[in-house]
């Protein structure tokens, strides 16, 4: 059996796929470090002050990233359902379940108490 070539869009998909990789560990560090802190019991007692909010830059980035994250999942979905891949039948399944968790998302965002 002949190995096949990839084409353009194969090669972008693997592209847009380890992006978002790379994309979803930037983001972990972004969580990492804007989080609030944790106020452990020590460091009440010795009365050390901790970050109870998140710092505001690194929110903004992380909640950018997350949807910009989305987007490209939605976008290589929606690009390999266009190539017609046989072996994967239940890809308009998924795009439904990943429309509805966006939208789910997006209503909880709105209408979350602050």
């Amino acid at each position: 059996m002949a190995p096949q070539r990839l084409d353009w869009l194969s090669k972008m998909l693997v592209t847009m796929t380890v992006g978002g990789w790379g994309l979803y560990i930037i983001l972990l560090v972004l969580f990492h470090y804007g989080r609030p802190e944790q106020d452990f019991g020590y460091l009440r007692y010795q009365d050390i002050a901790v970050r109870t909010e998140w710092l505001a830059l690194h929110s903004f980035w992380f909640h950018a990233g997350v949807w910009g994250a989305l987007g490209l999942a939605v976008t290589t979905f929606t690009l390999v359902h266009v190539k017609g891949r046989h072996h994967l039948q239940f890809l308009k399944i998924y795009l439904v379940m990943l429309a509805m968790a966006a939208v789910l998302t997006l209503l909880l965002v709105v209408f979350s108490s602050r």
